[in-house]
């Protein structure tokens, strides 16, 4: 569902001329599949002996008898005659840790210098959670197959994992409007013909 949540803001990232790109610590195969069944518009890299995440200092500290995993993390990078170096970065202490698409895009606003800023934040529908969560049935990333299997505690945590992110949405819209953030606008979220949930945009004057 996060990466859904990025593909929902994906053009509004690239409208201010950043491109978008992630890092699974999967095989090339499982990231073509991810992005085939999700739509994405962006490229996720296989970083499989979190090789990557190392040289990021975001490699997870797991028990050394585990795969080496990379915990969740986003960074800006500065363009190549800039020296591409970080100009901003955040790393989860574990996996529910994430950062909000509306914070992502805030921040490179910033970075950019923008007194004008415009972030979004699309907060789902219950439907649309538990449809999501319906869908992790399905293969090839199906997390349970049958009834007996729903009531694993794994499946459980992930469907916690994933009423979470829905908070953490509810979360960002009250962070913005306290924080001195002006609701611009609120509209109906489609996907095709389908209304998934609500998007509130907010701007703000820097200095």
């Amino acid at each position: 569902m996060y990466l859904s949540q990025l593909r929902q803001h994906y053009w509004e990232l690239r409208g201010l001329g950043i491109e978008l790109v992630a890092a699974a610590n999967d095989t090339p195969e499982t990231n073509r599949d991810l992005r085939e069944r999700y739509d994405l518009p962006f490229m996720i890299l296989s970083d499989e002996n979190a090789n990557v995440a190392e040289a990021y200092g975001s490699l997870h500290e797991n028990d050394s008898t585990r795969p080496r995993i990379s915990r969740v993390s986003m960074f800006i990078i500065r363009p190549a005659d800039e020296g591409s170096t970080i100009a901003w970065e955040y790393v989860g202490p574990t996996s529910r840790h994430r950062v909000a698409p509306s914070r992502l895009s805030q921040e490179i606003q910033t970075y950019l210098g923008m007194r004008h800023q415009t972030v979004s934040v699309i907060v789902p529908s219950a439907w649309q959670v538990e449809r999501v969560i319906a869908g992790f049935q399905d293969p090839p990333f199906g997390l349970y197959r049958t009834p007996a299997e729903i009531n694993e505690p794994g499946v459980m945590v992930y469907r916690d994992y994933m009423r979470e992110l829905a908070m953490q949405a509810h979360g960002e819209v009250f962070r913005l409007q306290s924080s001195g953030w002006t609701l611009a606008a609120v509209s109906p979220e489609m996907e095709g013909d389908i209304a998934v949930g609500q998007r509130y945009v907010f701007t703000r004057d820097e200095g």
